[in-house]
């Protein structure tokens, strides 16, 4: 992120008006009522004897819900102003908190989660297919094998997400089809393992949009399927992992990830868990049930046996 528009498309929100003491106090109270509500929000504060960075409030955007800066700072962010302005005017494109009571606060807040929300859905989605396994058990790459039309299954893959995604690339080795030789391809991260491999790629390549992360042996997606995970970004939600009603695992191959989840990914790294689900539980992850309508699209195909019975 280097340029004013992409730092305004963040939660990242400039108090003004009142004093320095009554500007502190307040963001201090939002960042309470914040956690009340389960998002998660920090307030930095315009010191003389420190230079705030935007490489600093970005670091900070990766990990909380809402940023709050001190008025003075020289960032371009959303506007919450405190009084009246000075002029009489209404201050074009921002909050207004003029005090009051709970009711009132309540209110303010409401209207502050509502822009919050507005702000996650205007982050691009990238999708990334996961290709690159050791297929020991099919035989062969599955990413290659191929329907009745003789589109192989990253080609269908491909197709289906492209038109709800803002870009798309393949992580992982091995041969791509003709078709696909003009996507990004993400180099593995040296020693890490499995799909965890291709996700901390991703996200370190693009650390500031929200990814749609795909396995290759899921032949079976449909738009339904990306549309109703992508239905669901909202304020406080770093991912929407789903499972099956009566299951309690996750499905973490067919899911998406607000750039917040990022770090909870280099933390696995750095912890040395290497399993992909594990950042499914961990409370800004959303779990929800997959309809019924859609199971098919978290069907994997492991084996020619599997392959075999499988509807086409």
């Amino acid at each position: 992120m280097n340029n004013n528009h992409d730092l305004l498309n963040l939660p990242v929100f400039q108090v003004a008006g009142e004093t320095k003491t009554l500007r502190h106090e307040f963001a201090a109270g939002l960042v309470a009522e914040l956690a009340g509500r389960s998002l998660s929000g920090i307030f930095l504060p315009r010191e003389d004897d420190r230079i705030l960075t935007r490489y600093a409030v970005i670091s900070q955007v990766k990990l909380h819900d809402l940023v709050i800066i001190d008025a003075g700072l020289d960032f371009p962010a959303q506007q919450i102003h405190l009084g009246i302005h000075p002029d009489g005017r209404s201050v074009p494109g921002s909050l207004v908190w003029i005090g009051g009571d709970d009711s009132a606060m309540r209110e303010f807040i409401d209207q502050l989660i509502k822009k919050l929300d507005q702000l996650v859905q205007q982050i691009p989605v990238w999708g990334c297919i996961l290709i690159g396994g050791k297929s020991s058990r099919m035989g062969r790459p599955k990413h290659l094998i191929e329907d009745e039309k003789k589109v192989t299954w990253l080609e269908r893959t491909a197709s289906i997400l492209r038109p709800l995604v803002d870009g798309l690339v393949v992580s992982g080795a091995g041969l791509l089809p003709e078709k696909l030789q003009h996507l990004v391809r993400l180099a593995d991260i040296p020693g890490v393992v499995g799909p965890l491999t291709g996700v901390i790629a991703a996200c370190r390549w693009q650390p500031t949009v929200s990814w749609m992360f795909v396995a290759c042996d899921m032949p079976h997606i449909t738009p339904e399927a990306i549309q109703w995970l992508l239905s669901g970004r909202r304020a406080g939600c770093w991912g929407r992992v789903p499972r099956r009603e009566e299951s309690r695992h996750c499905e973490p191959l067919l899911a998406c990830y607000d750039f917040r989840a990022g770090h909870l990914f280099e933390e696995q790294f750095y912890n040395g868990n290497l399993r992909i689900g594990a950042a499914a539980a961990h409370p800004k992850i959303e779990n929800p049930v997959i309809p019924a309508a859609l199971h098919s699209g978290w069907q994997n195909i492991n084996t020619p046996d599997e392959l075999q019975a499988a509807p086409r």
